[in-house]
């Protein structure tokens, strides 16, 4: 058997520019753990809604965006957040492969009125999170599914098919605070009341499927899963010292694709998340760190000239597409 994808399935236009423009929205949120007694909470950053432009040639993608005034309100009542939120997300043929930075700073507490006597948001501008992360899994039915139709939209799967996806993930990270991760109001509370530092590393396999069901060759919906099952190595740090913890916390990814496919216009709706898991050697849960990135597509393909692409004939040769098989 050949390799290459089957084009009864998949139709790649790799030889054309896939232009797009897209509203996004970027998240790192913490899921701290309560217990059988008192609910958990979530910190959330007061992100902004962007507007981007960006463009597809073979396996290369820019986009660019910014969060322009007119798409977010005040939001003060949250808080400020400082980060920068590196998402790199490669759709190949036969791997699809993720790396994260991200660098927050500023949070505020969810759900509103968590903690009594303080009205509106809880907002906690000194919490921190470093999370710096890489995964990669293999596509077995390769031939037949496409991550970049509905995510990049450079191709277009004309029938329903679906994969076993094998891999593994790497994740190191920190949430830090000035005083405590616990809000003090409510930090007695709370078995891990007295953590002020949070420091993990997780290493392990992992395995999913995803799946593209498509009506009428157009309309798509793409579902994806990875679970990873990794080792992991916390520590907590409280002001009497730290204390380590090794144990076995599930991580996943997934990812969420709905649209509008033809040849030339793409409609998109999708979601990207992963989700990293941490025990703490004090408290009863994991903590859990999500993040992801929310985003409306409308991207159309260009056919280049003749002139055009001979003169960008140094860059293809660079950037080579995938074989095709009839």
């Amino acid at each position: 058997m050949k390799a290459g994808r089957d084009t009864a399935y998949i139709r790649s236009y790799d030889q054309e520019i896939t232009g797009r423009i897209y509203l996004s929205q970027k998240y790192t949120s913490i899921q701290v753990p309560g217990t059988s007694s008192i609910p958990s909470f979530r910190y959330r950053p007061n992100t902004t809604l962007n507007l981007g432009v960006g463009a597809t040639y073979r396996s290369f993608s820019l986009n660019l965006a910014y969060g322009f005034p007119g798409l977010n309100g005040d939001g003060s009542e949250r808080g400020k957040t400082r980060y920068l939120d590196m998402q790199a997300h490669l759709y190949g043929r036969k791997w699809v492969i993720d790396f994260y930075g991200q660098f927050y700073k500023g949070y505020y507490l969810s759900p509103r009125d968590y903690i009594a006597g303080q009205d509106g948001f809880y907002i906690r501008p000194d919490i921190r999170v470093r999370l710096i992360g890489a995964s990669a899994y293999y596509a077995f039915n390769n031939r037949r599914f496409s991550y970049r139709a509905g995510l990049i939209q450079n191709e277009w799967q004309t029938r329903s098919a679906g994969t076993f996806l094998l891999g593994g993930d790497v994740h190191y990270g920190i949430i830090n605070s000035d005083s405590l991760i616990i809000p003090v109001e409510i930090a007695a509370r709370f078995p891990q009341g007295k953590v002020k530092r949070l420091r993990f590393i997780n290493i392990g396999p992992g395995g999913g499927y995803a799946y593209t069901f498509v009506y009428k060759r157009n309309w798509f919906a793409t579902g994806s899963l990875t679970v990873n099952l990794p080792i992991d190595f916390g520590r907590e740090s409280t002001h009497e010292g730290d204390v380590d913890k090794i144990s076995f916390s599930p991580n996943f990814t997934y990812r969420v694709a709905l649209g509008y496919n033809s040849r030339r216009w793409v409609y998109t709706a999708s979601l990207v998340n992963s989700t990293v898991t941490t025990e703490g050697k004090s408290n009863e849960g994991v903590y859990a760190i999500r993040t992801g990135n929310y985003r409306l597509t409308v991207a159309r393909r260009f056919t280049l000239s003749r002139k055009v692409k001979k003169a960008i004939k140094p860059v293809s040769d660079v950037l080579p597409g995938p074989k095709t098989e009839k």
